[in-house]
């Protein structure tokens, strides 16, 4: 099984008139497509994304922008939060759409935008239909082929959950401050918070951050 990791770019009208604002680094931290679904009587295209940044302001450019026909952005906290919407296609996004829906091809997400007004995108399938998506791509798209090779992600596409009680140490330690910078809280508090020893406290931390650094590095 084989795969490819694609940079997109272009005039950001070109690619789609929300591109110029999930781009703009004086908006957003990140901003990732996680799923997206066509429909084709009438053609409409409805997606989901990740954000980090400022939330209010795209939701501004949501309801300014013609073409959305429904939206609904729900945070959930330091600027973070999901975007809904569902929308008239583009015709680049929609051509895009239909790369990713070339028979025996499956596209692999998110589909991550980036600062310098591109995005990249993975698809995986038989090195053929591979080609058939690069040479499907819209005129006045600049397409780089990033990485091309056996599809391995290396790790479960979903990690382990960690026990609960590890779960419970980081996310006390996170509302407290412990991994601030500078930090603004130490084990006591968080042991205090969890009504356990210190040495206890420092033990989930231990092992829920190991666990975590783990099946990040995929080791």
């Amino acid at each position: 099984m084989r795969y490819l990791h694609l940079r997109l770019a272009g005039e950001e009208a070109t690619l789609h008139p929300l591109v110029a604002t999930l781009t703009d680094p004086d908006l957003f931290r990140d901003a990732k497509m996680v799923d997206w679904m066509p429909s084709f009587d009438p053609k409409r295209a409805t997606v989901l994304l990740y954000l980090d940044g400022d939330l209010d302001r795209f939701e501004s450019v949501l309801a300014d922008t013609d073409l959305v026909l429904e939206y609904d952005v729900t945070p959930f906290g330091d600027g973070r939060g999901y975007a809904y919407v569902h929308s008239v296609p583009h015709p680049t996004e929609w051509q895009l759409f239909e790369v990713g829906m070339i028979e025996g091809l499956l596209p692999v997400f998110p589909v991550q935008y980036h600062h310098d007004g591109s995005l990249t995108m993975r698809i995986v399938g038989p090195h053929q239909r591979l080609q058939a998506a690069v040479d499907a791509t819209p005129s006045g798209v600049d397409t780089v082929i990033q990485q091309v090779g056996e599809y391995d992600l290396g790790r479960p596409p979903i990690p382990p959950a960690l026990p609960p009680r590890q779960r419970d140490a980081l996310a006390v330690a996170l509302d407290a401050g412990y991994y601030d910078v500078p930090r603004t809280a130490n084990r006591d508090d968080v042991a205090a918070r969890l009504d356990c020893a210190p040495s206890t406290a420092s033990e989930h931390l231990q092992k829920a951050e190991a666990h975590l650094v783990r099946t990040f590095l995929d080791h």
